[in-house]
């Protein structure tokens, strides 16, 4: 029947809650990440950010192009295809523009603030 209709009480959600502390900290794990992970390459950024660019606009590209040319119950299944792998790629850019806003993607401020507000816009 599902369990939306039982009654929990705060404790019973606090039992699932861990209260103890962890044996490591958070800067035990940092120290676990080789450091050769922390540095920033504008160069490596730069290819991510502009292969998914390309990626979008090769899906656009063929979905444009080919899809209309599908015979009707065809092209009803290629464009909901066309949706999420185009979505998923987008994604790809949120995330890019995501991480420049944290500052991760090249050691230029201006360059990191410029490039969030324009993939972000």
């Amino acid at each position: 029947m599902g369990r939306m209709n039982e009654a929990t009480t705060d404790t019973d959600v606090l039992k699932r809650v861990p209260t103890t502390k962890t044996p490591f900290e958070t800067s035990d794990l940092k120290k676990a990440i080789p450091p050769h992970c922390f540095k920033r390459s504008l160069a490596t950024s730069s290819y991510y950010l502009f292969r998914d660019i390309a990626i979008c606009y090769t899906f656009y590209y063929l979905a444009s192009n080919y899809i209309p040319l599908l015979h009707k119950p065809f092209n009803y299944i290629a464009w909901p295809i066309y949706w999420f792998c185009q979505g998923s790629s987008f994604m790809g850019i949120w995330s890019i523009g995501h991480d420049l806003g944290h500052h991760a993607f090249s050691e230029y401020q201006w360059l990191d603030d410029t490039l969030g507000f324009v993939l972000h816009s």
